[in-house]
């Protein structure tokens, strides 16, 4: 008994004499769920660095392993958290229909015009307002982001008035999106993006709607025609990084404060950049291909904004129903979008 204790005794003063106690020296490694293959632009530019900032500054205390197989579909992915499936994970909020309403400002019609802004905005209007939300239970949420400017991308001629959306079938990949394209007079086809190729080829859907990058991470380049910009972003996805409730809570006061020294804005930086790099090779693959670049003129645009006034009024409506203050965090969202523009005139006289 004596040497027991004079043993762990003796490891508590090497301990101590190296800085740390026995509890701070052991390491903890989480799970982290991933549905995307490993050199997809959000595990590389987003999750990966994310996750090696906070290893570098815990010194190694806390790790994580990114799963390089999926355990099930992406919409699973929040449950898979809140159940501890896995201890951390990643997912589309659109994935999720009405589960995450309020998360989702930013996902409405010209909120976010581009990824920077709408990254930047969706995290601190979540930072403020978010905890009253309630629709995040079971989880530890430490990063939003968006997607970049969507374009809607075509097996023939580019959309070029809004009236050109009617009989359209527009591939989407989230429920806002869908709302939208029916709103313009186009018909949602959901698919997978794995299949949009072939739905395009086939004549199952006749144009897409994808941020530059995606499109040639999917393999739809060859089917592309043309495409057309919304200038002022027709719509994004807003994306969330969360941890187990549990797992987060078993984390020491130093391993948590490295987390959120490295997660909300910073999350939003790393899916800026990781978006804009991501559509620069996007764009270079589609000009390389022959496609027609086309952006809707202004007054198509106000007619686009007048049609799709309908789902703000939907989303504020939803916001009163709850006692939330609607008007004010879209206001919020809007202002801290345009604090956050990468489009800035600086050092012109």
């Amino acid at each position: 008994m004596t040497s027991k204790w004079g043993f762990l005794a003796a490891a508590a003063l090497a301990a101590l004499a190296a800085g740390t106690t026995p509890a701070e020296a052991q390491t903890t490694t989480l799970r982290i769920g991933n549905w995307l293959p490993p050199h997809h632009l959000i595990v590389r530019g987003i999750v990966e660095p994310w996750a090696r900032a906070i290893e570098a500054e815990t010194g190694g205390t806390l790790k994580f392993e990114i799963m390089t197989s999926a355990v099930g579909r992406p919409p699973e992915y929040f449950d898979f958290v809140v159940n501890g499936v896995v201890d951390v994970g990643y997912g589309v909020s659109g994935h999720n229909p009405g589960r995450f309403t309020m998360t989702q400002v930013m996902d409405l019609p010209f909120m976010s015009p581009d990824p920077w802004s709408g990254a930047a905005a969706s995290w601190l209007a979540y930072q403020r307002y978010g905890a009253r939300y309630n629709e995040h239970k079971g989880a530890k949420v430490v990063g939003l982001w968006v997607h970049s400017e969507p374009y809607l991308h075509m097996r023939g001629d580019p959309v070029r008035t809004i009236d050109d959306f009617k009989g359209k079938k527009v591939r989407v990949g989230g429920n806002v999106t869908g709302r939208i394209i029916t709103a313009l007079g186009g018909t949602p086809v959901q698919l997978p993006p794995t299949e949009a190729q072939q739905a395009m080829q086939s004549g199952v859907a006749d144009g897409i709607t994808f941020p530059l990058e995606s499109i040639e991470f999917f393999k739809i380049t060859p089917v592309i025609k043309s495409n057309t910009r919304f200038p002022g972003g027709l719509y994004t996805d807003t994306f969330w990084l969360a941890f187990n409730e549990a797992k987060w809570n078993a984390l020491t006061p130093a391993q948590k404060a490295a987390v959120e020294k490295h997660s909300g804005l910073g999350v939003a930086l790393l899916s800026g950049w990781a978006w804009t790099n991501g559509d620069n090779l996007g764009k270079a693959a589609l000009e390389k291909n022959g496609v027609n670049f086309f952006t809707l003129p202004e007054t198509e645009i106000a007619k686009a904004k007048q049609t799709l006034k309908v789902l703000e009024d939907e989303w504020l409506a939803e916001a009163k129903k709850r006692n939330l203050p609607g008007d004010e965090i879209m206001a919020y969202a809007r202002a801290m979008a345009t604090q956050y523009r990468s489009e800035k005139r600086v050092n012109i006289p």
